[in-house]
C-alpha cells in the first residue's frame, strides 16, 4: 500500500518501521541573498526652500562615525495637511540614503487620506516581504508577532 503526498515538501519520510539509516539525495540548497529594499518614492521635483528644516533635521540624525555610532534616531514631522511634511521628509530620505546601505523602508499610512488608514500589520507584512522573509514565515498578525518577539 503507498501513501501519496500531496503538494510540495522537503525531507520527508513517512514509515511504519525503519531499519538502518535514512539518507537524503539531492541538489543543494540553493542560497539566496536577501533582497535590499529601495522603497523610496522618487524625489520631489521642484522642491524649494526648507533649506534650514534640512539642516536641522540632519543634525538630528547620527553619521557613522558620531559618537552614538550611527545609531537610528526617531524624528517626528508634525504640521497640518498640505504643509510639505511629506515632501521634507522624502527629500530628506534621500539626502541621507547612503547611511543606509541595508536598505531603506517606505509607508503612506495615509493619515490625511480620504480612505482607511494602513493597517499595522497589513505594514509590518510589507516589510518583511521587502526583506526576502518568504510568505510561510510571516506571522499571520501582530499577537502572534508578539509573541515570537517578546
Amino acid at each position: 500500500m503507498w501513501s501519496d503526498l500531496s503538494g510540495s515538501a522537503r525531507d520527508v519520510v513517512q514509515a511504519g518501521q525503519v531499519l538502518g539509516g535514512v539518507h537524503f539525495h539531492g541538489p543543494a540548497p540553493v542560497s539566496v541573498e536577501a533582497p535590499v529594499p529601495r522603497q523610496l518614492p522618487g524625489d520631489v521635483s521642484g522642491f524649494v526652500g526648507r533649506a534650514a528644516e534640512l539642516a536641522e533635521l540632519d543634525a538630528l540624525l547620527p553619521d557613522e562615525d558620531s559618537p552614538q555610532g550611527g545609531a537610528a534616531s526617531v524624528v517626528v514631522i508634525a504640521g497640518t495637511a498640505g504643509v510639505g511634511k511629506t515632501s521634507l521628509a522624502i527629500r530628506l530620505a534621500h539626502r541621507i540614503s547612503g547611511r543606509f546601505p541595508q536598505g531603506q523602508l517606505f509607508v503612506n499610512l495615509r493619515g490625511y487620506d480620504a480612505g482607511p488608514a494602513l493597517k499595522p500589520a497589513t505594514v509590518l507584512e510589507r516589510f518583511l516581504r521587502a526583506f526576502g522573509v518568504p510568505a510561510p514565515a510571516i506571522p499571520a498578525g501582530l499577537v502572534v508577532i508578539a509573541r515570537v518577539w517578546a
